[in-house]
Formats: structure tokens, sequence, C-alpha cells
């Protein structure tokens, strides 16, 4: 194998490496975002005698 052949080789896998960490970042990022926004969202349409309940029973 040349030189060339396996420097290409180490950057395809360094970069393949690099961008699956990047990837599984970012789909954490988002799904913490999306999990913390729900609930306000939830909280919003509900009723307040609704959302005196549910605090009462989260005490």
């Amino acid at each position: 194998m040349d030189t060339g052949e396996l420097t290409g080789v180490v950057i395809a896998a360094s970069l393949a490496v690099l961008s699956f960490g990047v990837a599984r970042f970012a789909v954490r990022y988002f799904a913490r975002r999306r999990a913390a926004r729900e609930p306000a969202s939830t909280e919003a349409t509900q009723s307040r005698q609704v959302r005196r309940a549910s605090k009462r029973r989260k005490r």
C-alpha cells in the first residue's frame, strides 16, 4: 500500500469518526431541547385547575 493510499484511508476514517461524533452530539442536543420545551407547551394548554392539581400530586 502506498503512503498516499494509507494517508487517504486514515483521513477518511478520521472524518467518518468526526462526523459520527458531531451527529451524535447534535441529536442529543436537539432531543434535550425538545424534551425541555414539551412540558411547557402542555402546561400552557391546561386549565389552571389541572395545573394546580398536578403540582399537588408532584409534592
